[in-house]
């Protein structure tokens, strides 16, 4: 978890030097040649390794690109792949320019936009990008990340060691054999956009077969004896020779590397890293080619909703989000003590409805700022800044203390009920020391009974230190302090925090609540949580009801409860002492 959790802290690494630059006016001649001079040159797989211990300067070296610029603004970028491209088109080399086949425009990010490296990788993945350039105000090039740079510094061991080859290889190869021409593997690389073909041995091969060049193989009869990539390709036009007298088996790289399917991703990973490639071939025992997994491959596993280990990214995200945050908010110089000092804090109440009963059962806390000079503040904004100095604690021991009076006197107003409280607990107050012996004096000192007292816990305060969290949840149930998870379901890893925590109540999350009647997807989420909860003993509060349709349809799924502007907006205390002094609120 350390070495993963590291690397997210430095997404500055990721990014490379900046790679040759070359005019757009230049020959396609002249950007193959300074394409292919920038990196070591041999036909073999077997080629040794550079002699150098700056693995950066390596990922630079076999980027696979150069990049085109004009008056030191970027233009394009020149790839292998458009190489293998325009290859099959025999274009003039010598008379060509290389805008004539560059990529233009280029999809390329502010340095200072270089912040989260997960958002990145995503990023490329959706625009289907192996190179991005990074720049500056001005267009001018700063350097590079490519796939290779990202999975370097993201270090995924951590989340690769569960995973096996097969789950992530591609087991579609598209194959040569060793007599075809080498134009006819350029032929493929191109017809398919990939990056290698394959070349294969078949078992009960006749001649009369290998004159079909798109004969295919089962894969139990193919046995792979070398590989031709893009790489390869620039390097044979680099040298000037003729693709079409050439055979496959003459430039083929041998002999291969493989792995086994049941390999795990992280052997995978480690091979790659010390040969210095970004493919290898996967074979059965016997021998037989079963498919082929690629850095890429590799990368997928970074997709937020397929990691294994989804509460330590998410906790390093959080991380990142709040130091991005924090910066903002310094700007805005809020002297939070002066305000408490002058009273300007204040709570108000949302009413919260029991179905079963069709009465109001408890209230939310939540906290409001009208400052003279600044006017109504939104608690997204100063309280984390309230964290970021510390000021959090105070404030929220304030707010505990008025909540938990506010409560026992509704209480007393109406000795018939109970009214819960449901208080809002962010991450530095959870870890606070005194945080569980404060809230039991309150408790005492206030004479709430402790069931009555709710603490709501957002996903980023779980993640925070799941183990410790855990601890100090586990304390405040037992003495009968009630635990509740915020928005439920917005997170990438909500259903994981049932494996690690105990509630005693999930609220679903308003985007799910929005117009559900209308909505059958977010209908069988909706209706699947709450059977859940049901199952697993959680009681269920619907947030952000705003209509009696969204009402109906919970009520019909059994949901225990409803909060939201349907039932009432956030209330001042005069205001709900009012509310509630209404003959039999009705909610049908």
């Amino acid at each position: 978890m350390n070495q993963a959790a590291g690397s997210y802290y430095t997404p500055e690494k990721a990014i490379l030097p900046a790679p040759p630059q070359i005019s757009p006016k230049a020959t396609l001649a002249t950007g193959i040649e300074l394409m292919n001079n920038f990196r070591v040159c041999e036909l073999s797989e077997t080629r040794q390794l550079e002699d150098s211990d700056n693995d950066g300067e390596n990922l630079l070296r076999n980027s696979g690109c150069i990049l085109v610029t004009e008056a030191g603004k970027l233009q394009g970028i020149l790839t292998e792949r458009d190489v293998v491209r325009f290859t099959i088109n025999e274009i003039n080399l010598e008379e060509t320019p290389v805008s004539a086949v560059m990529h233009s425009p280029v999809f390329s990010l502010m340095r200072e936009d270089v912040t989260d490296l997960v958002i990145i990788y995503n990023l490329m993945r959706r625009h289907r990008v192996r190179h991005l350039p990074i720049i500056n105000a001005e267009q001018q090039v700063q350097g590079l990340v490519t796939v290779s740079s990202l999975r370097r510094t993201l270090n995924t061991s951590y989340f690769l060691r569960f995973r096996l080859v097969k789950e992530v290889m591609n087991p579609q190869v598209v194959t040569v054999l060793p007599t075809d021409s080498v134009r006819a593997a350029v032929q493929r690389l191109t017809a398919y956009n990939i990056s290698c073909v394959v070349v294969v041995e078949p078992q009960n091969f006749t001649a009369e077969k290998s004159k079909d060049w798109a004969f295919q193989f089962s894969r139990s009869e193919q046995k792979a004896i070398g590989i031709i990539t893009e790489r390869d390709i620039l390097q044979f036009k680099s040298l000037g020779l003729d693709l079409n007298s050439i055979t496959v088996e003459q430039v083929m790289s041998t002999p291969l590397q493989c792995v086994s399917p049941a390999d795990t991703l992280e052997t995978t990973q480690d091979l790659m890293k010390s040969l210095r490639i970004r493919r290898l071939i996967v074979t059965t025992a016997e021998g037989f080619l079963a498919g082929i997994i690629t850095e890429t491959n590799l990368t997928q596993v970074l997709d937020p909703v397929e990691l294994y280990g989804i509460l330590e990214i998410l906790q390093l995200q959080v991380c990142n989000l709040s130091e991005s945050r924090d910066r903002l908010l310094k700007s805005q110089n809020f002297d939070l003590s002066m305000a408490f000092d002058r009273h300007e804090f204040r709570l108000v109440y949302q009413p919260i409805l029991e179905h079963s009963s069709n009465k109001i059962i408890g209230a939310e806390a939540l906290i409001r700022w009208s400052s003279p000079e600044l006017g109504n503040i939104s608690p997204a904004t100063f309280i984390p800044w309230a964290e970021r100095t510390g000021f959090i604690n105070k404030l929220g021991y304030w707010i505990l203390e008025t909540a938990c009076k506010q409560a026992v006197i509704w209480q007393k107003e109406n000795s018939r009920e109970e009214i819960s409280i449901a208080v809002n607990i962010s991450a530095n107050q959870l870890i606070d020391p005194e945080f569980i012996s404060r809230t039991m004096e309150i408790l005492q000192a206030t004479g709430l009974p402790r069931h009555c007292l709710k603490l709501e816990l957002t996903e980023s305060v779980l993640v925070e230190n799941v183990n410790l969290t855990a601890e100090i949840l586990k304390q405040l149930q037992e003495v009968g302090i009630q635990i509740a998870i915020d928005d439920f379901g917005t997170g990438y890893a909500s259903l994981s925090y049932l494996q690690h925590f105990h509630f005693d109540i999930l609220k679903i999350d308003r985007s799910f609540i929005m117009n559900i009647d209308q909505n059958p997807k977010n209908q069988a989420i909706v209706g699947s949580i709450i059977r859940m909860a049901q199952q697993l003993n959680f009681k269920v509060v619907a947030e952000g009801v705003e209509t009696q349709a969204e009402n109906e349809f919970l009520k019909a799924q059994a949901c225990h409860y409803l909060q939201g502007y349907f039932l009432s907006r956030p209330l001042e205390v005069q205001d709900w002492s009012r509310f509630k002094l209404t003959p039999e609120q009705s909610i049908q």
